[in-house]
C-alpha cells in the first residue's frame, strides 16, 4: 500500500476531517452480522461507525486502528484496519496518552517548519 498523508485523530476531531484521510484508534464494541461495518469507541469515548468495502473475513476485537476517509457523522470509510489482537501493544494499548496525542497534534498544525 502507498503511503498516503492522513491526520491522526479522536472521536471528536473527526469532524473537522470530513472527507479527508485520517487514522483513529478504535475499541471494537460490534460488527454487524454481515461483516460490513463495525461500531468502536475512540479513545476519547466517542461512539464511531466504521464502514468497509469489503466484509472482514475475520472478527475484529480490542483495540485497532482503522485508516480511511472520515466522513459526516461519526463514521469512516475503511481503507485499512490494523489489528493488535494478540500481540503485547494491545494490552500496553494506552488509549489516554493517545488522545493526548490526537489533541496535541490538532493544536500544533505547523510543528516541524524551521523558522
Amino acid at each position: 500500500m502507498e503511503f498516503e498523508p492522513r491526520s491522526i485523530v479522536n472521536g471528536s476531531l473527526l469532524k473537522r476531517h470530513s472527507g479527508q484521510p485520517v487514522s483513529i484508534h478504535l475499541f471494537v464494541e460490534r460488527a454487524d452480522k454481515d461483516g460490513r461495518s463495525f461500531t468502536g469507541k475512540s479513545t476519547d469515548g466517542m461512539p464511531i461507525q466504521v464502514m468497509l468495502s469489503d466484509p472482514l473475513s475475520d472478527m475484529v476485537h480490542g483495540w485497532v486502528e482503522v485508516i480511511g476517509m472520515a466522513g459526516s457523522n461519526d463514521s469512516v470509510r475503511c481503507k485499512e484496519i490494523i489489528t493488535y489482537s494478540g500481540n503485547k501493544e494491545q494490552e500496553e494499548f494506552d488509549a489516554g496518552a493517545h488522545n493526548m496525542l490526537c489533541n496535541f497534534l490538532a493544536n500544533c498544525r505547523d510543528m516541524y517548519r524551521m523558522g
